[in-house]
């Protein structure tokens, strides 16, 4: 089919709405969850006649599903964008105000992920107001959590898993500066615990110090476990890594403290199980507690596991998207990623998935996050020339 013109002002509206609405994560303070936007989500699609499911996640929860029909009944494209954003803590810009100024829109949620999901749904909107349906079907699905548990991803999964749905590859929307994010590493977060004696401050020979015995686990993870990550190097994502994001210790100023605990992320490469590698982890430290005397540890078991993803440039999504950007920018390539997204629990349930969206990545999380509309605007005609062309095997384009 020809690939329709995408409105730009339409783009702006969609994206500057969206931000508008708060959608923090539960998880983190002032989270008030993303139901004001899945119901935007629901309304958009309707009223570009584009039916749509939702899936019940948790309460007041949901992922919704935009479902275009296709030429192709038994093949499905999924575009797949998280609805979530993290916390608006220490911004220095007010975080759903949407402001425009030189190109750029400013909000939380603006580049991670906001402008992929505005993208993507003027590009399924556009094509569904085109009167021509495209070559393959295509699902647009909007899901919670994937800035905590990724519960909706997993949601979404299971149907695939369970035959309900079905779809021969993903475009998964994060800011990649509309690269392609074809490998990305995986997690495991979990806590490691030294236990000591509490005991009064003015006498601390009489005491174990949880803080002190936690200190010297530090320096076994850096001096010992961190080197050994260059061996396990990633062409694509580079060494696994650790990062002790937290530590929680100490009663009181004049109590020697009895315990702390240390928060750790672990970064995985393709490869690596991320249960395997905190099994590792854990009889190291338990082996290095009894090489160490006075140190007592107990490693917890995690509370996040994420896998890592790697997709075969090979993979027909690659080079047909590949084809759609050049379109509208050039210099684009394939790459990997440090951080992880919903992609990997696609591709663990069969779909070949690849990341790809507006923004740059260095923009997401910060105190004045922002997007460059110019860039949503070329990610929405990406995304319509890619689907309009999907079903062309030989990848000549049509167009206007």
């Amino acid at each position: 089919m020809t690939v329709p013109n995408v409105d730009r002002e339409e783009i702006w509206r969609v994206l500057r709405d969206l931000v508008a609405i708060p959608s923090v994560n539960p998880a983190f303070l002032g989270g008030t969850g993303e139901a004001d936007v899945a119901c935007y989500v629901e309304n958009y699609l309707e009223s570009n006649g584009i039916p749509y499911i939702v899936q019940t996640v948790s309460e007041g929860r949901s992922n919704v599903i935009g479902m275009l029909s296709g030429m192709r009944a038994d093949r499905t494209l999924l575009l797949e964008a998280h609805m979530d954003t993290v916390q608006t803590t220490g911004m220095t810009i007010e975080p759903f105000g949407a402001k425009t100024a030189s190109g750029r829109l400013y909000g939380r949620g603006a580049c991670d992920t906001k402008a992929s999901l505005a993208a993507m749904l003027v590009a399924l909107g556009t094509l569904a107001r085109s009167g021509r349906r495209p070559p393959v079907g295509v699902h647009l699905a909007a899901v919670v959590d994937e800035e905590y548990r990724y519960a909706g991803v997993a949601k979404l999964a299971q149907a695939i898993e369970a035959g309900e749905l079905c779809y021969e590859a993903a475009i998964v929307g994060e800011p990649t500066g509309l690269s392609r994010v074809v490998a990305h590493k995986g997690c495991v977060r979990f806590r490691i615990e030294a236990r000591g004696v509490a005991g009064h401050s003015s006498d601390p020979g009489k005491g174990v110090n949880a803080i002190e015995q936690a200190m010297e686990i530090v320096r076994y993870l850096r001096e010992v476990v961190e080197p050994g990550y260059e061996a396990l190097r990633h062409p694509l994502v580079g060494p696994p890594t650790h990062c002790i994001a937290q530590i929680e210790g100490g009663e009181a100023p004049n109590t020697i403290p009895g315990a702390c605990k240390l928060t750790i992320d672990r970064r995985t490469v393709p490869g690596e199980d991320p249960l395997d590698v905190w099994a590792r982890m854990k009889a190291d430290l338990e082996r290095f507690a009894d090489e160490t005397p006075g140190l007592t540890l107990m490693v917890h078991e995690p509370f996040i596991v994420d896998y890592a993803m790697e997709i075969s440039t090979d993979e027909p999504v690659v080079g047909k998207l590949a084809h759609a950007v050049d379109r509208v920018k050039s210099g684009t390539a394939e790459h990997g990623a440090a951080y992880g997204t919903d992609a990997s629990k696609l591709a663990r349930v069969g779909v070949p998935s690849i990341v790809f969206g507006p923004g740059d990545i260095r923009q997401a999380h910060t105190d004045d996050e922002w997007v460059e509309l110019a860039e949503v605007c070329a990610a929405a005609d990406a995304l319509a020339a890619l689907i309009a062309n999907y079903g062309n095997e030989e990848g000549e384009e049509q167009t206007a």
